[in-house]
């Protein structure tokens, strides 16, 4: 049974529109040229990382899954995930679709939409703690201990005032606004492991899910947003709190 759209975004991080050049071909040096690599130029990028945005307009290499059905000027929707980034780009393919334009477009992002709610709703039925409000205060942790490697997470904090509590309790601490604050914590470094956990700005506003304990280097030195979902636009409070709702019945 083929797979679906919803099976194929949540295993790819890299899906794209695109146009089949060369078969056969590579556009990277240093990788070779077999009967599963195609030179494919991406017409359209419909899910990926920032730095893989700037790759509409250009042409990379595909390893393909499945060799069948695939000629120059061949188009289709490619399913992929990255294997080697640096002069070019090669991905390697999950699936292919061949179909595109707009309908095929609004499946992927409605499939994207609920992949990103079950990754929501897995953080939200973990966290400990989840408020909305606004951050006044940040800067480094003082207390921290170096972890010692290059993946040390340089914990800072931050102080949030409280505008609601979407799950659990908070001490009633009240700031200067006579809100309730808090102390949060996330990972300052911009090293590999932690590049994608947010980093928090004074006048940040939206929805903290705060989580506590053993991650990666270690323990956290309290409640901590860590996962790039943990920390929401105040826009998305009303879906989260539906979220919560549904974790809860």
């Amino acid at each position: 049974m083929a797979a679906s759209v919803q099976e194929l975004t949540k295993k790819s991080g890299f899906i794209f529109e695109g146009t089949v050049g060369h078969t056969s071909a590579v556009t990277t040096p240093g990788i070779e040229a077999t009967p599963a690599t195609v030179v494919v130029h991406v017409d359209k990028v419909l899910k990926g990382p920032d730095v893989l945005s700037g790759f509409a307009g250009r042409e990379i290499t595909v390893v393909l899954g499945e060799h069948e059905g695939v000629s120059p000027r061949t188009r289709a929707v490619f399913f992929t995930n990255g294997l080697h980034y640096g002069e070019g780009l090669v991905v390697r393919e999950v699936g292919r679709l061949h179909a595109a334009g707009s309908e095929m477009e609004l499946e992927v992002r409605e499939a994207m939409k609920q992949a990103d709610d079950e990754d929501l709703l897995h953080r939200l039925r973990d966290a400990r703690l989840v408020v909305s409000g606004v951050v006044i205060n940040v800067g480094p942790y003082e207390s921290r201990l170096r972890v010692g490697t290059e993946h040390d997470p340089e914990w800072w904090e931050g102080v949030i005032d409280v505008e609601a509590v979407e799950k659990g309790t908070v001490k009633p601490e009240k700031g200067k606004s006579g809100k309730t604050h808090i102390t949060v914590f996330f990972a300052h470094s911009a090293d590999v492991a932690w590049y994608r956990s947010p980093k928090l700005e004074v006048g940040d506003q939206g929805v903290f899910i705060l989580h506590e304990g053993e991650f990666r280097t270690g323990p956290t030195p309290g409640p901590a947003i860590i996962h790039p979902l943990d920390f929401r636009p105040m826009s998305n409070v009303e879906h989260i709190r539906a979220l919560i709702k549904r974790i809860a019945q």
